[in-house]
């Protein structure tokens, strides 16, 4: 199963764990808001904002006193939804716009690595023993 491990050097190991414990967390939180019901209709997603709240109120404090600035307060549940409802379709567009423009996006990305790569004294050298 983990058959492709020994091509990974040692100090990748660490990489893959990293990436192994970021991936659980982000499960993690994703499971236990769907659990929560945040995406459900948007009249029983409502409800459970008081809940989110509640729970976030003590660590919003928390942090508020450590931070010199003033924040402001968390909004009511009528006002996020009626936010929530002319925000979403912003969203959803601007998700497909980057989705759409993955590809050469990761293109361009990757020419300019790879220009920057080459620019480096060392590697011309490597490249120029091969010639």
């Amino acid at each position: 199963m983990f058959r492709f491990i020994k091509y990974f050097k040692p100090s990748s190991y660490s990489v893959i764990s990293s990436f192994a414990i970021k991936a659980g967390v982000a499960t993690a939180a994703v499971y236990y808001i769907n659990e929560q019901g945040i995406w459900k209709p948007s009249n029983e997603s409502v409800k459970v904002y008081p809940k989110i709240k509640e729970v976030a109120t003590p660590y919003v404090e928390q942090v508020t006193a450590q931070i010199p600035y003033e924040l402001p307060k968390l909004p009511e549940s009528d006002v996020l939804s009626s936010v929530v409802k002319e925000s979403w379709n912003a969203g959803v567009l601007v998700t497909f716009k980057f989705l759409s423009d993955l590809p050469y996006t990761t293109k361009e990305w990757t020419n300019k690595g790879i220009d920057m790569v080459k620019q480096n004294e060392e590697i011309k050298k490597f490249i120029n023993s091969f010639s």
